[in-house]
């Protein structure tokens, strides 16, 4: 959060130096990315561990016995 608020405050402090201003454009429009991502990660009401667990594989794919993955497997 300290972050975005010196990304802010530099934004601004640039902003208003004569010929500078256009270097404050890039900050500023990041920030309103930030913000825009923000608001719509809260809106959406999902978490991202939900994601996860929703998008993520469901099990361990097994390629069969006594392949590389079968825990029973010896070691020779």
């Amino acid at each position: 959060m300290f972050v975005l608020i010196a990304l802010l405050l530099v934004t601004v402090a640039v902003g208003f130096v004569p010929g500078l201003a256009l270097f404050a454009i890039v900050p500023g429009i990041l920030f309103l990315a930030y913000a825009a991502w923000l608001v719509l990660t809260i809106a959406s009401g999902r978490t991202p561990g939900s994601v996860v667990r929703t998008r993520g594989r469901r099990g361990p794919e097994l390629l069969g016995p006594g392949g590389p993955d079968d825990p029973d497997r010896t070691r020779s």
